[in-house]
């Protein structure tokens, strides 16, 4: 297994909490763990991080796309740029629209926020965790748009997960294969 994880704004890929437990995890089961970068002043992030993907990635073993708040919108485009390939996607907290920050969006920057796409109708058989206290986005925009097609698990969690156990938090994303 492959594990890529896509980080949201204002954070890093390969220094966050989060990617530290999916790598540490991926390391003890002989898996590898990649952290795609990106950040909002890049005028192009999803060629930046589909240029990352393809030359990151084995495509002869499985790819698991985990993206985390705005990174979780990249996920999915990232997912239409790959159609051919099969990937399963877990999506943490997805910003799907900056209509659905709690926060000011005059500190969300335009250029980035003019990159976000609402998600395909068809985006399915992926795993979405959203907590009902997160801080920074309302999780019933998203669960309104993708309950149907994918699998949700909706729990007392803040934006970061930070409040989640990471046992269980690991045990969450490799049930995504469990959905395809």
């Amino acid at each position: 297994m492959q594990y890529v994880y896509i980080h949201g704004f204002g954070t890093t890929g390969a220094n966050s909490i989060k990617f530290k437990k999916i790598q540490a995890h991926a390391w003890a089961n002989n898996a590898t763990a990649i952290a795609l970068e990106w950040n909002e002043q890049q005028s192009d992030i999803l060629e930046q991080l589909t240029w990352q993907l393809v030359n990151q990635i084995n495509w002869n073993e499985p790819v698991c796309l985990i993206g985390s708040s705005t990174g979780g919108n990249f996920t999915y485009q990232l997912l239409e740029q790959f159609a051919d390939k099969e990937l399963s996607f877990v999506l943490i907290n997805p910003l799907l629209n900056v209509e659905q920050r709690k926060t000011d969006n005059y500190l969300f920057p335009m250029l980035l926020a003019n990159q976000l796409k609402n998600p395909p109708a068809d985006l399915a058989n992926g795993l979405i965790l959203l907590g009902k206290n997160d801080e920074i986005l309302d999780y019933h925009y998203t669960y309104e748009r993708l309950f149907e097609l994918n699998k949700i698990i909706v729990g007392e969690w803040n934006h970061t997960l930070s409040d989640l156990d990471t046992a269980e938090l690991l045990r969450l994303i490799d049930s995504v294969n469990e959905v395809i």
